[in-house]
């Protein structure tokens, strides 16, 4: 596996991992065509993942959330995002919001951490879309095995993504990586 070191293309997450002294996981970038299904199906696209996730497991996501903090208009989160009928985490993120870019209303909701950024966003009919800057293959570490109660050998694929607003301004930046 060819590892990915950039911090940046890999931001948020490898600011959560250098603030808790963790190494980024071992991942490489793929091509969107090379993710197999049903991966590709969930990451491969400029929609949200929340409503995707949600068709997929047939139950609505709730969020719950790792790790918060908030920086000026930054507001950044570690979270994990899990079916609402089982409790089973189906997505971890990493996740800086723009609060700034959002209707006071909105930003307490999203300050709140009850409901994913997606669910919010669609809620409130919100103009945006997905522009996924790069596919990830991870192999498994200590770290995600934990968020996930996995054990063994899998692999893991997620997406490194930027969320614009119809006037094309960042509202978020997110690394999503999906349970095995």
């Amino acid at each position: 596996m060819t590892v990915v070191a950039d911090s940046e293309l890999l931001f948020p997450l490898s600011y959560f991992c250098r603030e808790s002294g963790a190494p980024l996981p071992p991942c490489e970038v793929i091509h969107g065509s090379e993710v197999p299904e049903p991966y590709r199906s969930l990451l491969v696209h400029q929609g949200d993942m929340t409503s995707r996730l949600e068709e997929f497991h047939g139950a609505p996501m709730k969020l719950r959330v790792l790790h918060r903090e908030i920086e000026g208009d930054a507001y950044r989160r570690e979270v994990l995002l899990c079916a609402q009928d089982t409790g089973l985490p189906v997505e971890y993120g990493a996740i800086e919001i723009n609060l700034e870019a959002f209707a006071p209303e909105l930003r307490e909701q999203i300050l709140e951490g009850r409901y994913p950024l997606g669910g919010l966003l669609n809620h409130a009919g919100v103009r945006y879309r997905s522009e996924p800057r790069a596919f990830l293959k991870l192999a498994p570490d200590s770290v995600m095995d934990a968020h996930f109660d996995l054990d063994g050998a899998h692999t893991l694929y997620g997406r490194c993504n930027v969320l614009l607003g119809g006037d094309g301004r960042v509202l978020a930046r997110i690394v999503e990586v999906l349970r095995p």
